[in-house]
């Protein structure tokens, strides 16, 4: 990298991931994604509705 120059444009293509980037160790399509979504919900809702969390 060269960082000579102007330094406002300097970091302008690099974009930091913090700490959490470590507890990632998939990247599912937005489909799948989607689909585990709805399948959380679906079973959490049912859980509501059966009094188990409350």
């Amino acid at each position: 990298m060269n960082f000579g120059g102007d330094a406002t444009k300097a970091w302008r293509d690099i974009w930091g991931c913090g700490q959490g980037i470590g507890g990632i160790h998939q990247v599912p399509k937005v489909a799948e994604l989607v689909d585990r979504l709805v399948s959380e919900y679906r079973a959490a809702k049912d859980r509501v509705g059966s009094g188990e969390l409350a």
